[in-house]
């Protein structure tokens, strides 16, 4: 049973006619409808609710004289407030469906005729660099109407840092029975420790000893996809990049970026009497400037 004042809840004297009880609820349902508050959507709900509640006894004549008589009316399945799944005009059980349709035409130019879809929701969500590059399963809990959902959303592989990701259908479900609104997926991804992406390719640093790029060796370098071995040529620089064709990130059809594998030679912090030793008969026997022709 209810005891609320809809007459106060709609603004308008015990008196009103049906033409201004109309225009009344018209106003309330421009300034409140949840779709114009995306913001502030769920207080919009409860105070859209209250106003089809009311405007739902007292435009109709017998459910008006009973609660002018009373103050109570009572509610039978599917009267007042929203129908479940805040479905079409004609399930409010308040009488003629085109005077709704009506209403929400002014509020939203008339696109409501084509019972617009419900709005849209975003969710951030951090990921790490391995399950974005390769793609990955993730499970999120999303708060939209008429209530929470767990969803277990496919990542695609390759997707980059700030990408959206569309998951049709999964968004606020629509007020006048439309299809739902769209979820969308922003993505963080965070960084790596030692791979680093740049477009579809990723890069990694190698350090090397000097003893290593002067006499070349073969050593094992990380890929997104494991550890592969590479041949280091003998006299390799720093600064040199090795490609690895087809071990970048994802793309389309199948395709996959490149990996460059970035050499660092890397020197002792220091070193004792007899590498110095060395190092200066290494000098004296095979003298080179590398800065010659640079400047």
């Amino acid at each position: 049973m209810a005891t609320k004042d809809y007459y106060e809840t709609l603004g308008v004297s015990r008196n009103a006619t049906e033409e201004e009880l109309k225009k009344a609820y018209r106003d309330l349902a421009k300034k409140y409808h949840p779709d114009l508050h995306p913001d502030n959507r769920k207080e919009m709900e409860a105070k859209f609710k209250e106003i089809n509640e009311a405007y739902g006894v007292l435009s109709d004549p017998k459910k008006r004289s009973d609660y002018d008589l009373t103050g109570n009316v009572t509610f039978e399945p599917g009267a007042g407030g929203y129908p479940p799944g805040y479905g079409h005009f004609e399930d409010f059980g308040f009488g003629d469906a085109g005077g709704f349709e009506d209403i929400f035409s002014e509020i939203f130019g008339g696109r409501r005729r084509r019972r617009e879809k419900g709005a849209d929701i975003e969710y951030h969500l951090e990921l790490d660099f391995l399950r974005a590059v390769k793609g990955a399963d993730v499970k999120i809990t999303v708060s939209r109407h008429p209530g929470t959902e767990t969803l277990t959303i496919k990542i695609p592989p390759g997707v980059k840092d700030g990408a959206r990701v569309r998951v049709a259908g999964k968004g606020h479900a629509s007020f006048e029975g439309g299809p739902a609104g769209d979820l969308y997926i922003l993505l963080r991804v965070k960084p790596h420790p030692y791979f680093r992406r740049v477009e579809n390719d990723i890069y990694v640093d190698l350090p090397v000893t000097v003893q290593e790029a002067v006499f070349g060796a073969e050593i094992d370098v990380p890929t997104i996809d494991g550890f592969t071995r590479i041949k280091l040529p003998p006299g390799t620089q720093g600064g040199t990049k090795m490609r690895l064709r087809g071990k970048g990130a994802p793309v389309a059809h199948g395709e996959r970026g490149d990996q460059y594998v970035v050499i660092n030679v890397t020197v002792p912090k220091s070193v004792n009497k007899k590498g110095k030793e060395l190092l200066e008969e290494l000098a004296g026997t095979n003298p080179y400037e590398p800065r010659k022709g640079l400047w």
